[in-house]
């Protein structure tokens, strides 16, 4: 079929394969001017600091400027959607969490672009996973006694996330199940607030990066319960994970990566992907991970889109047991 196709084309007529050779001959000059990376959240959070140092990386290999674009608001939407209207060629990418993948399509269905649907990713770059923290005046210090108050009064917590489609709703949304309690969550429109809220007594705990609440914990105004992950986390040894309380928690980790719009050449992914991986592979940018507690986890397009889908089911499920209505 494909051998009769690819005569037919030939003898047809010379312009019908020039796209082909102008996809390749785009491939081997990527990139010629200057790329864009966006980042779905404000400046000053963890994936527009390692979206800056990644993009300074890319800049000096590849002495072209890569600039990162803060385009916030809509749950990831708007970066999304720009990327997706841009042509397929490399030089508009988004670098942005799971979330947008996984979540976003299922709690807004009417959407006409998504991620999962628009975008190719490209290269996972860390993984990072939340913690479940309240203020210094809880009179919870363990995962057990949260769980044993939220029974005898259900309702009566409220657990906070930076929106209604991010990672950490779902979690909370997922220790409410496995653990057979119901706390309100109460959504906002990025960290900041939800910070002030938690240590201003309007929210009981807060699902977050570690790096969101790290100064609140070093400062003594907040404490982390535990880390949202079935095993401790590397980083963080000394903080509980989830899954030494409720056995059969799977895996919520926040872990991000490049994606550019569906139809990009093969030849550039490819070259996207290979300077990643190359970059890291220095043990600076890894200390970088680490200092915004990510571990330095690499995967290459084909199996950071397998974990994107493993992910994507998984939420499938919370949003269907949680009965998450459509945004």
């Amino acid at each position: 079929m494909t051998i009769v196709a690819l005569s037919t084309v030939i003898a047809g007529t010379t312009g019908a394969i020039l796209p082909l050779s102008c996809q390749a001959q785009d491939a081997t000059a990527y990139p010629d001017h200057a790329i864009h990376i966006l980042v779905p959240y404000t400046a000053g959070g963890a994936a527009d600091v390692l979206a800056r140092a990644l993009s300074a990386e890319l800049t000096k290999r590849w002495k072209q400027p890569v600039v990162v674009d803060n385009r916030p608001g809509a749950d990831g939407a708007i970066a999304v959607d720009y990327t997706a209207k841009n042509p397929a060629d490399g030089y508009t990418m988004v670098y942005g969490p799971n979330a947008i993948y996984s979540i976003y399509p299922h709690v807004h269905k009417k959407a006409k672009i998504n991620a999962r649907k628009d975008l190719t990713p490209v290269a996972m770059v860390g993984l990072s996973p939340l913690v479940i923290t309240v203020p210094a005046s809880s009179p919870f210090h363990t995962i057990p006694e949260l769980i044993a108050y939220a029974k005898s009064h259900p309702e009566k917590l409220t657990f906070g996330s930076p929106g209604t489609s991010s990672l950490h709703r779902m979690a909370g949304e997922q220790l409410d199940l496995d653990a057979g309690v119901k706390m309100t969550h109460v959504p906002y429109k990025g960290t900041s607030q939800a910070v002030a809220d938690l240590v201003g007594g309007q929210i009981d705990l807060l699902y977050a990066v570690p790096t969101g609440v790290e100064a609140l914990v070093k400062a003594g105004k907040a404490r982390n319960l535990a880390v949202t992950t079935a095993q401790r986390f590397p980083l963080m040894k000394d903080t509980p994970s989830v899954g030494e309380t409720l056995k059969g928690w799977p895996e919520y980790a926040t872990f991000q990566g490049l994606f550019v719009a569906k139809g990009t050449p093969a030849g550039v992914t490819a070259k996207i992907e290979a300077t990643v991986k190359d970059i890291m592979a220095e043990k600076s940018f890894q200390e970088k991970l680490a200092e915004l507690g990510f571990s330095s986890e690499f995967l290459g397009g084909e199996a950071f889109k397998a974990k994107l889908e493993q992910d994507y089911v998984a939420v499938g499920n919370i949003v269907t047991r949680a009965n998450i209505t459509e945004e």
